[in-house]
C-alpha cells in the first residue's frame, strides 16, 4: 500500500512537470491579419501629417516588414496579440487593429530625432493585401 501510494504521488509530480510550459494557447489564437501594404500617416497635435507606408507579412502572430517614409525607410518586426499590434524592431509602437485600420501612439527616437513630434500619433489605412492562395487548382476542361 505504502509503495502505491509512492508511486502515485511520483506519477502526478512528472505530468505537472510536463504542464509546467509557456502557454501554446496564445500562440495559436491569432485573431488579426495585419499581412498587406499600409499606407497611413505620423503626426504631433498641431504638426503636419507625415505619410508613412507599412509592408507587413504574418507568420502566426509574428509579424516582419518594410516601413518607409520621407525621411528614410528600415525593417520592422513585431507580434500581434488578439488585435493589438506590438512593433519592437525598427520602431516601438502599440497599434491597435480594426479590420482595415490600425492606430496608436509613439515616442519612438526614429521621430524624435527628426523633430516631428513626441509622442506621436499613428494612423494607417490597408491599400492592399496578397491574393489568398487558391485551396484547390482549378479544374481541368475535358476536351
Amino acid at each position: 500500500m505504502q509503495w502505491t501510494r509512492w508511486l502515485l504521488i511520483g506519477v502526478l509530480i512528472l505530468a505537472g512537470a510536463g504542464c509546467a510550459r509557456r502557454d501554446w494557447v496564445s500562440d495559436l489564437l491569432v485573431l488579426t491579419d495585419v499581412t498587406g501594404t499600409w499606407g497611413g500617416s505620423v503626426r504631433a497635435v498641431g504638426q503636419p501629417r507625415a505619410p508613412i507606408t507599412l509592408v507587413l507579412q504574418q507568420r502566426g502572430p509574428k509579424v516582419t516588414g518594410e516601413l518607409s517614409w520621407s525621411r528614410g525607410q528600415g525593417r520592422v518586426e513585431g507580434v500581434v496579440s488578439g488585435e493589438v499590434l506590438t512593433l519592437s524592431v525598427g520602431i516601438r509602437a502599440e497599434l491597435a487593429v480594426d479590420g482595415d485600420e490600425m492606430w496608436g501612439n509613439t515616442d519612438d527616437p526614429l521621430f524624435a530625432a527628426t523633430a516631428i513630434c513626441r509622442p506621436c500619433f499613428l494612423r494607417f489605412r490597408r491599400e492592399s493585401s496578397p491574393v489568398p492562395a487558391q485551396s484547390e487548382p482549378p479544374a481541368r476542361r475535358q476536351q
